[in-house]
């Protein structure tokens, strides 16, 4: 059977309505995708001129036709995981903690990890505030890993923003004292760019690179 084009969030929901009403058995399969997807070449070895924000965009790459495994995943763990209950939701921490941490190396599988869970945070904030520390607590440590296997890092901006907006929009100091462990450990560049989240953090910066 043959999707139209135009219908195919509608049929990402359909799925989404279906597989979190059943037992949670059935989310197998997804995680194991998930898996799997972290485990790409694309990801695992990126190319110099990859584009992983255009790559991770399935409504604009759809479009063109131009949507890629990577979106398409996204875009159905999203539809899934918007009709979950918060019961549901609650295990992505554990899983990324135990099971993806381990194989995120890149800056790509991190960027990945964030487009994934994203769509969720304020959802956590209202709904299970614990989790969204824990989640917190997770992408900083993914963050460190990350930083000490890549030589150079391209997205150091748009991944420091989008940990200044996961403390001003939701979590303010909860995680203050597990960041701030982290945050020295950096290279210099990234310790320069979370000096507003790190109050430890020297005015005699050393410079970026």
């Amino acid at each position: 059977m043959t999707i139209p084009r135009d219908s195919i969030m509608s049929w990402m929901n359909a799925i989404g309505l279906v597989l979190t009403a059943l037992p949670d058995g059935y989310w197998t399969l997804l995680n194991t995708r998930i898996i799997e997807t972290l485990q790409n070449p694309a990801l695992m070895n990126p190319h110099p001129g990859s584009k992983p924000f255009q790559m991770f965009n399935f409504s604009g790459s759809h479009q063109v036709i131009g949507e890629q495994h990577c979106g398409y995943l996204l875009a159905l763990c999203h539809a899934i995981w918007h009709h979950a209950s918060i019961g549901q939701l609650s295990s992505i921490p554990q899983f990324i903690r135990e099971v993806l941490k381990p194989l995120i190396k890149t800056e790509d599988q991190l960027l990945f990890v964030c487009h994934l869970v994203g769509p969720f945070l304020r959802r956590f904030h209202i709904e299970r505030t614990r989790c969204l520390l824990e989640l917190t607590v997770e992408l900083y440590e993914i963050l460190q890993a990350v930083d000490k296997s890549v030589e150079h890092l391209r997205y150091m901006d748009a991944i420091t923003d989008f940990l200044y907006h996961i403390k001003y929009m939701f979590v303010g100091n909860g995680v203050k004292n597990e960041v701030e462990k982290v945050i020295p450990t950096l290279r210099p560049a990234l310790q320069l760019r979370l000096r507003f989240i790190s109050h430890h953090f020297k005015e005699e910066a050393p410079n970026p690179t």
